[in-house]
């Protein structure tokens, strides 16, 4: 069974690419991160990951953030920033070891802090 995960993207307006995840990510779902996450870092500027709005990140989904952030390294980019960590995946992160990985910001109070409009899904279940 497929859990449910959607994906968008947005830009901010000092030209960050964010990628909006809500849902589950999981081992059935990690594709689909993985890919939108590799399309992304190779184009992006600098990239933000939003998951205030998942659910559970298991270990699959960190192999796939530990993946990309190693990859926009190689590129000579930014780390990826993780925006609106909740306290569980915070949690997740320091037990791993992980958290010295991704910087953190926390998620806008107000939709106004996005940029001018929101790309459409990425992908949907």
């Amino acid at each position: 069974m497929e859990t449910a995960l959607e994906i968008t993207r947005d830009r901010e307006r000092d030209g960050r690419t964010v990628l909006v995840v809500r849902g589950e990510v999981d081992i059935h779902t990690v594709p689909r991160l993985r890919d939108a996450l590799s399309e992304q870092v190779v184009r992006a500027t600098a990239l933000v990951l939003d998951v205030s709005g998942a659910v559970l990140i298991d270990a699959a989904g960190l192999r796939a953030l530990t993946a990309a952030q190693r990859r926009a390294a190689e590129l000579g980019k930014p780390p990826i920033t993780l925006r609106g960590v909740r306290p569980l995946f915070a949690k997740t992160l320091h037990l791993t070891g992980l958290d010295h990985l991704f910087p953190r910001e926390p998620a806008p109070a107000f939709a106004a802090h996005r940029g001018p409009a929101a790309a459409p899904a990425l992908a949907a279940a």
